[in-house]
């Protein structure tokens, strides 16, 4: 009689369709997240990024309204503001996403920092920093414009790491805690398990993967932090969509596509991520993200 049994290698490809086809939503949300990021980071080579050199007026502008070929008219100089905004909506979710993920990271470096503790207190002093956490986006604004003398953007993004940090920390500490209740961790201690273990393998990874849709979550609020302050100035002279609002006020009468169009385009991209955010943040059962802004 032949040998019906099936190779590894098949057995270990059925496992990984059956495990992606389980997670097939997120799968899906993380193509369409790649998708976006890629049409956003894609083309704009040799443009000047300066909000100051793109929204100069030369003594003969270049103007041109917005039409089939250029969607948001062009700059003084020529240039497509269509390719201009798509690369501050780059330059935004890349910080946007370098925020959060530090930001996440901090806050879970601190509560680990108290997770093996024993005793029930043992997250009492992130808890009084969250109390706390409604004046922090002042305080950071404050940072930013004292320290950034004038603006910048690595300034900027340190502050907002600090914020995230310091926001999340009471909720991924609540996470741990409702671990603690869980039927896997009471077994685990009743088998006499050490802590660190339970911590370690049956806690954190619980965690993670809520972190993940904090993350998602978390993409456009930071975005739209990023805007309003490069709507203010203190990002440095770097181009963002709240840059290019900001200095296309002094155009509104002769060119006003150079500010209403980034507006919308932020507009739209922003609501994209929210949307894919909330759905991610829904599958992988996030919960309530924690936010003063």
């Amino acid at each position: 009689m032949a040998n019906k049994r099936k190779s590894r290698p098949l057995l270990w490809l059925g496992a990984l369709f059956a495990r992606v086809w389980h997670i097939r939503r997120v799968v899906f949300i993380a193509g369409l997240y790649l998708l976006i990021t890629g049409w956003l980071f894609s083309g704009g080579s040799g443009i000047d990024v300066r909000p100051a050199e793109v929204y100069s007026v030369p003594d003969k502008p270049l103007w041109e309204d917005p039409d089939s070929v250029h969607w948001f008219g062009t700059t003084g100089h020529g240039k497509d503001v269509f390719t201009i905004s798509r690369i501050a909506m780059a330059t935004s979710l890349a910080v946007a996403v370098l925020c959060s993920g530090f930001g996440l990271l901090l806050a879970l470096t601190f509560v680990m920092l108290f997770a093996f503790d024993q005793g029930g207190n043992r997250f009492r002093l992130i808890r009084l920093i969250g109390r706390t956490g409604f004046i922090a986006p002042p305080m950071v604004l404050l940072i930013i414009v004292a320290g950034g003398s004038g603006g910048s953007l690595l300034t900027v993004m340190v502050a907002l790491i600090i914020l995230i940090g310091i926001q999340q920390a009471p909720m991924i500490a609540s996470w741990f805690e409702e671990g603690e209740e869980k039927f896997d961790v009471v077994a685990g201690y009743a088998l006499g398990l050490a802590r660190r273990d339970i911590i370690m393998y049956r806690d954190l990874p619980k965690v993670l993967r809520r972190l993940a849709g904090a993350f998602a979550v978390m993409i456009p609020w930071i975005m739209l932090a990023e805007m309003m302050l490069s709507f203010l100035g203190v990002t440095g002279n770097r181009i963002s969509c709240g840059a290019m609002i900001a200095y296309g006020q002094h155009l509104i009468i002769e060119a006003p596509w150079m500010a209403v169009y980034p507006g919308v385009l932020a507009s739209i991209v922003v609501m994209i991520f929210s949307f894919l955010g909330w759905r991610v943040s829904s599958l992988l059962r996030t919960g309530e993200v924690q936010r003063y802004w």
